[in-house]
């Protein structure tokens, strides 16, 4: 299993796991707040099962922030905010591997494409080296042909 599908896993049971169940007490985690966090994971699920690393974790900023208001405002549990807390400190860190990874992967593609660039540059400079001792070479051969040519006419001549 690749690390995005893994990522992709982990939001989602690691955030489902605490909403569901929720217990008969109202303070605990209503169904509204509950629906409003399983969409936002739902599209911190599908952002990271893209690829879109920075997208998801922008989404999961957002998703923290709206966790910490409905808290504060007694929505949600303390018990339960610690715990879907746990569950995003975990995604974040899975994010931040991802987006880590991403930058290393670019950073080495731009340096292939930078080494790649420069043995073309080089095999072009090879090649134009070749294409000017051969211009030479014509070009004295050429000569050759021509004082022969000259030499010919004057034999002829005389």
């Amino acid at each position: 299993m690749n690390r995005r599908h893994r990522l992709t896993l982990a939001a989602a049971t690691l955030f489902l796991l605490p909403l569901t169940g929720c217990t008969a007490t109202a303070v605990d985690l209503p169904p509204t707040t509950a629906e409003q966090l399983q969409t936002e994971i739902l599209a911190i699920s599908e952002a990271s099962a893209a690829g879109d690393f920075a997208n998801a974790q922008s989404l999961l900023t957002a998703m923290q922030a709206n966790l910490r208001t409905a808290a504060a405002s007694g929505q949600v549990s303390a018990e339960r905010s610690a715990s879907i807390q746990s569950a995003i400190n975990l995604v974040r860190d899975d994010l931040t591997v991802e987006i880590d990874a991403a930058v290393v992967a670019a950073e080495a593609a731009a340096e292939a494409a930078a080494k790649a660039a420069a043995a073309a540059a080089e095999q072009n400079d090879e090649d134009a080296k070749d294409r000017a001792e051969q211009a030479k070479d014509d070009a004295e051969n050429a000569r050759k042909d021509a004082e022969n040519a000259k030499e010919n006419r004057e034999d002829r001549d005389d």
